[in-house]
C-alpha cells in the first residue's frame, strides 16, 4: 500500500512544474478533447504555456483550491485536475480533462476518487459537484461509475461546435462517496465503535 493519498493503482496526482508546459502545448492541439474537457480555445504560443505553467508551479493550494497534474505510476502526464471551494457550502466543484490518448483507461475515474477522498477527508468538504456537457457520455458514465447523482440539467448552457448543449450536474455528498469507496484511507487507527 501506497503513503501517498495522492496516487493510486493507476494515476497519482501532483504539482504542476514549470517544464509541464510541453504537455499543456501538446493537449491544446487538440480541439475535440478540449472541448469534452471544458471549451476551445485559440492556438497559443510556447512562451504562453511555459509562463501559464510556471505561474501554476508557483501557485499554493489555497483553501482547497488547486490544479494537479494526472499522470500514470510510469511518470507520464495524462492531463490535469482543478479544483474550486465554495467554503459557505463546504462544498467543492472540479474540472478535469484528459488527453486522448489517456481515454479509456480509467484514468479520470481513479484521478477524481483520490481528490474527492482528500477534499472530504481532509477539508471536510461536504457535498461535490460536477458539470457535464450532454454530449460527453463518457463523462456522463464516469460521473455514474463514481456514484454521482445526476441533479439537474442546465438547458443549453453551453456553447461550442455551432450550437448550444444541455449541461448535466451531477452531485454527491461526503456520506455518499465514503459509503462506495470506504470510509478510512491509510492505516490510522479507528476510534471504537467504526
Amino acid at each position: 500500500m501506497t503513503t501517498n493519498m495522492f496516487e493510486g493503482k493507476k494515476v497519482r496526482l501532483r504539482g504542476v512544474r514549470a517544464d509541464d508546459w510541453v504537455h499543456f502545448l501538446r493537449w491544446e492541439s487538440d480541439s475535440e478533447a478540449d472541448r469534452h474537457g471544458w471549451q476551445v480555445w485559440p492556438p497559443q504560443g510556447e512562451e504562453a504555456h511555459r509562463e501559464f505553467a510556471r505561474q501554476e508551479s508557483l501557485k499554493k493550494p489555497e483553501s482547497g483550491n488547486f490544479r494537479l497534474i494526472i499522470e500514470t505510476l510510469e511518470g507520464e502526464p495524462a492531463g490535469t485536475l482543478n479544483t474550486r471551494v465554495d467554503p459557505r457550502r463546504f462544498s467543492f466543484e472540479y474540472g478535469i480533462a484528459l488527453g486522448r490518448d489517456s481515454w479509456g483507461h480509467g484514468y479520470g475515474e481513479e484521478a477524481v476518487t483520490l481528490v474527492c477522498r482528500y477534499m472530504f477527508g481532509e477539508l471536510r468538504m461536504h457535498k461535490v459537484h460536477a458539470w457535464v456537457y450532454a454530449f460527453n457520455k463518457r463523462s456522463a458514465s464516469m460521473h455514474r461509475n463514481l456514484g454521482m447523482t445526476l441533479e439537474g440539467t442546465l438547458r443549453d448552457g453551453q456553447f461550442t461546435d455551432g450550437r448550444f448543449w444541455d449541461v448535466h450536474i451531477f452531485g454527491m455528498t461526503d456520506a455518499e462517496f465514503f459509503a462506495k469507496h470506504g470510509e478510512h484511507w491509510g492505516d490510522l487507527d479507528q476510534p471504537a465503535g467504526r
